[in-house]
């Protein structure tokens, strides 16, 4: 099967799955994810026009339409990923000048490291553990925020308004540092979900007072002081992981997070210098506390997976060229670049289940579905059969054309 026809069928396949889909939206939406990967330049209306099948006007209005990308992406997770996965949410800073777009504004971007204007929006991701591979589930944009609503409530009702779907994957969220605050955690574990995030350095841990009841009034005692992470009490952390170059070592525990007001399961990482001394820290928690401190720090690592989405999709797929005013349309345009980088990824990276996972470069697979499209686009405006045996055999060669990998035999 060539290229488009292979990224073409994946969609169809999924887009059957689902209701209230019209058959002119769906050939609309399959030759949009077709046109999307043979893009090269800015990814806006009057450029798909140019390339594409439709009039400027015709993508502007369809893209003012709402559609299921969520719904979609979820059927792509759970036919493609294994059941060893996790939810990963991440907001995004978008690069945007201008003054008239619905919910610009003043946004952290990490990659800046400081306050910048532009837009946000919030991604959800599935990650599979056992592959270490991320697909997109929804992009939401920052906007609408009532002015009595904090940012991390604006979050976290944000994935509650998703958890039916969610939770069908995973119940187990992975964030980042920012996020391990008492007001979010306990919004989200009250919803059914287990947070698996990181701490601050200096964040106050206490250790669990376990040992006989105290004949003395007041209230039973709690806690047993204050956890200090460079002198871990050996009858409370245990080793859970360590390091094949012995670069680290960690060890776990049941404490205390003052600023969460709750147990958790605590995994203290001790980096270690050449002389095996402790060099530096690293703390994450889990909520579930069935869950071992060997696995809460693959979980959190493999949270990193959601970033490689947003860079193909600003560096190869347009994430931030749409020049549209209205979220609706913003929208549109984020879920349609994110959704086509899962379809790629799963088209050309997933083998398939106890099959290794084949290389992958979104510059590559762009190449080749440019290569093929144009050469089909000429070759219909001649007398020629498309599925003539010469041209069928020609297909495959021109669609190699300027590949980073190709090799000539």
């Amino acid at each position: 099967m060539t290229c488009p026809r292979k990224t073409r069928a994946l969609a169809d396949s999924i887009i059957q799955q689902m209701d209230d889909v019209g058959v002119w939206q769906r050939d609309f939406l399959l030759d949009l994810f077709d046109l999307w990967l043979c893009l090269h330049g800015r990814y806006n209306f009057t450029h798909l026009a140019r390339y594409g099948k439709k009039n400027e006007s015709t993508y502007r209005n369809n893209f003012a339409k709402s559609f299921g990308f969520f719904q979609f992406n979820v059927y792509l997770v759970k036919q493609h990923l294994s059941k060893d996965t996790v939810i990963a949410f991440d907001p995004s800073y978008i690069t945007k000048s201008g003054k008239c777009t619905d919910g610009v504004g003043r946004f952290y971007s990490g990659s800046a490291g400081q306050v910048k204007w532009g837009m946000e929006a919030s991604g959800l991701a599935a990650v599979d553990l056992q592959n270490k591979v991320a697909l997109h589930l929804d992009m939401v944009q920052t906007v609408g925020r009532h002015e009595s609503e904090t940012l991390l409530g604006y979050y976290a009702s944000t994935i509650i308004a998703r958890k039916d779907r969610l939770q069908s994957i995973s119940k187990h969220l992975a964030v980042d540092a920012y996020f391990s605050r008492h007001p979010f955690v306990d919004q989200l574990v009250a919803e059914g979900f287990e947070v698996i995030t990181r701490l601050r350095k200096d964040a106050k841990i206490r250790y669990i007072y376990r040992g006989p009841k105290e004949n003395r009034r007041g209230r039973p005692r709690q806690f047993d002081g204050y956890v200090d992470v460079r002198s871990l009490r050996p009858d409370v952390f245990t080793p859970c992981a360590v390091d094949e170059d012995d670069k680290w070592i960690a060890y776990q525990a049941v404490v205390n997070v003052e600023a969460l007001k709750r147990q958790v399961v605590l995994v203290v990482v001790h980096d270690l210098d050449g002389d095996g001394k402790v060099s530096g820290h690293r703390l994450y928690i889990s909520t579930d506390m069935k869950l071992d401190g060997g696995e809460v720090l693959p979980i959190y690592q493999c949270r990193f997976q959601q970033e490689f989405l947003y860079r193909d999709a600003k560096q190869e797929l347009g994430l931030e060229h749409c020049q549209a005013y209205s979220w609706q349309k913003n929208d549109y345009h984020f879920n349609v670049a994110l959704t086509v980088g899962s379809l790629a990824k799963v088209a050309y990276h997933l083998k398939g289940p106890g099959q290794p996972l084949g290389s992958f470069s979104i510059a590559d697979i762009k190449q080749r579905h440019m290569n093929e499209y144009q050469a089909r686009r000429i070759l219909s405006l001649c007398p020629i059969h498309l599925d003539e045996g010469l041209i069928r055999k020609l297909l495959p060669q021109i669609s190699n054309f300027g590949l980073r990998d190709y090799k000539r035999a």
